[in-house]
């Protein structure tokens, strides 16, 4: 098996979990058949701003508008905020174990909104040597256009890294970019394959 010289972690329940439904929840929202009006406007928004085509404070306007200006802009950013929760046990020492021996990255889905909340929450994110965020690139997992990203900017072969998400359609993007890939099912599973790739 080829040598591993990276490791990539997604952020979202793989170093901190994260709660869709608390966005939700935190606006006072708690049947279906009342989220339902504005489910389809808040991903629309949601993705744009995930993929960098809207700025934060265009992000918030339009959700202003998604929810007919119920809400302001602060308590949209708040209930947004609040879905970002606790760190994974665990994740944060075994991250900074391989980033001791090898190249690591931050691989995510995500905005700035979630990006500048992570980085002050979640003391793991300094620890990682480069961070690849879809907001930034323009594009999400598991467009193989994300990938390419990250094997351009490390300038390695792609089977010299080891991609580790939760969500399987993003295992199987990095594995038809070419990478090594382990799908996340907890800290202790983690820890064997590691042991058994990286030695």
């Amino acid at each position: 098996m080829v040598q591993i010289k990276t490791v990539l972690f997604d952020l979202g329940n793989v170093l901190a979990f994260i709660d869709f439904q608390e966005f939700w929840r935190t606006l006072g929202f708690v049947h279906p058949e009342e989220i339902a009006p504005f489910a389809g406007g808040y991903r629309s928004q949601t993705r744009r701003y995930e993929t960098g085509l809207i700025s934060t404070r265009a992000y918030l306007s339009g959700l202003e508008s998604v929810f007919n200006n119920r809400f302001t802009a602060e308590q949209l950013e708040q209930a947004f905020a609040s879905i970002l929760r606790e760190p994974v046990d665990g994740m944060a020492e075994l991250a900074t174990r391989v980033s001791h021996t090898h190249r690591t990255a931050l691989v995510s889905n995500t905005n700035e909104i979630h990006y500048r909340r992570s980085i002050k929450d979640y003391e793991v994110l300094g620890v990682l040597h480069q961070h690849y965020l879809s907001y930034q690139l323009h594009v999400m997992k598991p467009d193989n256009r994300f990938y390419k990203q990250i094997i351009d900017g490390l300038n390695e072969h792609p089977s010299e890294m080891l991609f580790i998400d939760d969500i399987e359609s993003n295992v199987e993007g990095a594995r038809f970019a070419g990478m090594q890939a382990i799908r996340f099912e907890g800290v202790e599973k983690l820890n064997v394959s590691l042991k058994e790739l990286l030695g």
